[in-house]
């Protein structure tokens, strides 16, 4: 499935995959738009929860984050063990895409303060990993719009 030059209609998941929590997004490419859609533990039921997230909103392709830096050796093999899981399990039907993703926690950091003294947030929100599963998404999105482009 060459999806940058696909005029399909997609579902996507975003995941912005951490050693103790894991952002998810959700979106598709009509819109090329992202949601935030719920932060996981990272812990023994874990894939059993991506599993059930899965298998409820049927994505096309799932977006996995990579950091894409050497100097975190264990989130890199977590990163490779959790997106080999989900290729050998999911593969055949859903395309997964490693996709880069740096300072995406930083940047939603940022948005997220931003939206906080514009008074358009008011809650105090300390999680950002859903929000940088989104960030991860949209990345992706303006990368194959681009591409669909000829940029």
């Amino acid at each position: 499935m060459n999806i940058s030059r696909s005029n399909e209609i997609l579902t996507c998941l975003g995941i912005d995959f951490g050693l103790k929590k894991v952002g998810i997004s959700l979106g598709q490419t009509i819109t090329c738009k992202a949601r935030p859609l719920s932060i996981l533990k990272n812990d023994e039921v874990f894939m059993k929860n991506i599993h059930l997230i899965i298998e409820n909103w049927q994505p096309d392709v799932i977006i996995i984050g990579d950091p894409q830096t050497s100097n975190n050796v264990t989130l890199a093999r977590e990163l490779d063990k959790f997106s080999s899981s989900l290729e050998s399990e999911y593969g055949s039907k859903i395309r997964i895409v490693k996709f880069s993703e740096t300072l995406s926690t930083e940047e939603a950091k940022m948005l997220l303060k931003e939206l906080r003294k514009n008074r358009i947030l008011n809650k105090k929100k300390k999680q950002v990993d859903d929000i940088s599963a989104c960030l991860i998404l949209e990345s992706w999105f303006n990368d194959i719009t681009k591409k669909k482009n000829g940029n």
